[in-house]
């Protein structure tokens, strides 16, 4: 009886002890590490998409220039060009598409048409990509002359561009 009053009087053990309290807390860490690990390969990373960005709109004006015959030189001259919503519309940047009058009726020069879609194009690069610029530099040193279409960025990560030649047929 003396044996069961000990038992009885002494408080039950309740609760967890260091050692078990730390195990669990390595078990529930090591699950959400694989699981992030899972998560982070099925997202692409932000700085892959801005690249895959980059590429198509340079690929989108390196066709345009490759589609123009006259006035190409007016894709190098976009200082004091202001791509406005209606020409965004009007000129897209579709190979091809080309509106010769202006809104009054007026003809324009082939080489004012290569600027305002150039200019139209650097504003969809700044509103695609982040603090981004694009540019677009006729290098007259090649023969033919060639254009070196280029796309910059930055992220987090750092900064990046993405940069092609373009040589037209004379």
């Amino acid at each position: 009886m003396d044996s069961f009053l000990r038992r009885l009087s002494r408080p039950a053990a309740r609760g967890f002890t260091v050692a078990e309290g730390l195990a669990a807390l390595l078990v529930v860490a090591v699950g959400i590490l694989g699981i992030a690990a899972l998560y982070s390969d099925q997202v692409p990373r932000k700085g892959a998409r801005w690249r895959q960005e980059a590429a198509e709109l340079v690929d989108i004006i390196a066709e345009r220039i490759l589609a123009t015959r006259e006035g190409r030189e007016g894709f190098s001259t976009t200082i004091g060009v202001v791509c406005g919503p209606e020409d965004r519309y009007r000129e897209g940047l579709a190979p091809g598409r080309q509106v010769s009058p202006q809104g009054d009726g007026r003809p324009r020069l082939a080489i004012d048409v290569a600027a305002l879609v150039a200019a139209c194009w650097e504003d969809e690069v700044a509103r695609k990509l982040p603090s981004s610029q694009g540019k677009i530099r006729r290098d007259l040193s090649t023969i033919p002359v060639s254009y070196v279409i280029s796309v910059s960025w930055s992220s987090l990560e750092g900064t990046a561009s993405y940069v092609m030649r373009v040589s037209p047929p004379g």
